[in-house]
This record gives structure tokens, C-alpha cells and sequence, in this order.
């Protein structure tokens, strides 16, 4: 069975307009196979990027309010640092690793949670037995290790900031505002 065309595939005018030798210079755009090659690598690249944000998954960390609650000198000195999780984050798991930073203190402790909180505890009960809050929250144990030289009672009731690791998020998310 032979294909018979009725019509051509180029308009009689385009044509003329080609063959035209006034009009020469006027050739359609190509793309050297260079460049075109190149423009497939960035793709290729930027498609990759996509994916790696997608798919690499970032520790989600919480700042938090914290207060030094009891130093206990043995087996080796600690600190129980209480940290108010806000009730709308992720609980954090026990042995997970956090970080204190207290006011006035030279440096920031490295902790471990001890206790994920139970309940949520109100804002107004919260200020009564810290003397701040920023909402309901539940109350996690830190564990954090000091040298046997420095003197942990005296930062008991020590105020500062706990950053707590409650999880983890695809990196693309934390750039452009997904949800975690």
C-alpha cells in the first residue's frame, strides 16, 4: 500500500522565502552539538541536585528554653538540664545528642536526652517554676557531662539554651520551606 502526501510539509511561502537568495542570511537557529551537549549536562546536573534535596536526608533541630535543674557528682559529674520542647515539635528520642549553651557560661555543654517528656505542661506553670516560657511545652531531662574540675552546683537554676535533635527532614525542605 503506497502513502500518497495531499499536502506538503513546508508552506509554499516558507519555501520561497528560503530559496530567496536576498534572504540568505536569515537561516533558522541551530545549536552547535557542543552546546547542545552542554545544555543537556546542566540539565542532567540540575535534575540531580533535585533529587539529592529530595532524597538527603538533615538533622531537625530545636532551640529551646532550658534550666539547670540538679548537678549530681557521681559516677561522674552531670548536670540535668530541663529543656521545654514546644508541643507542636517532634518529641526527641532518649540518647539522642543535644547541646546547652547557658548565660554567662564559657562554653556549651554536651548533652545527651535522658527523658522525652511526657504531658504538656501549661505556659502559666512553666513560668511559675522557671521563671519563663514561650507556651505549652514538655519537659526533657538532658544529661550533660562536665569535668570533675568545674563547679556544677553553682550552675543549678542557670538559664540558657538547649538545641535538641528531634528528628530528621529532607534537606530540600529546610531551603525552601517544606513541610518537614
Amino acid at each position: 500500500m503506497a502513502l500518497v502526501v495531499s499536502r506538503p510539509i513546508f508552506r509554499e511561502e516558507a519555501l520561497r522565502r528560503y530559496s530567496d537568495p536576498s534572504r540568505r542570511d536569515s537561516k533558522p537557529l541551530l545549536i552547535s552539538g557542543g552546546w547542545f551537549v552542554l545544555l543537556w549536562a546542566l540539565l542532567a546536573l540540575l535534575g540531580a541536585a533535585g533529587a539529592a534535596l529530595a532524597l538527603v536526608q538533615v538533622p531537625d533541630l530545636t532551640t529551646v528554653q532550658a534550666t539547670v535543674t540538679r548537678y549530681a557528682a557521681s559516677p561522674a559529674p552531670r548536670l540535668d538540664v530541663t529543656a521545654q520542647m514546644p508541643q507542636d515539635r517532634p518529641v526527641p528520642h532518649p540518647g539522642d545528642p543535644a547541646t546547652v549553651r547557658l548565660t554567662g557560661w564559657r562554653r556549651p555543654l554536651d548533652c545527651q536526652v535522658a527523658d522525652a517528656g511526657g504531658a504538656v505542661v501549661e505556659a502559666e506553670q512553666l513560668r511559675k517554676r522557671f521563671g519563663t516560657a514561650a507556651g505549652p511545652a514538655r519537659l526533657a531531662v538532658l544529661a550533660c557531662r562536665i569535668s570533675p574540675g568545674e563547679d556544677g552546683p553553682t550552675l543549678v537554676r542557670r538559664a540558657g539554651q538547649a538545641v535538641v535533635r528531634t528528628g530528621t527532614v529532607a534537606a530540600g525542605s529546610l531551603l525552601f520551606g517544606g513541610d518537614a
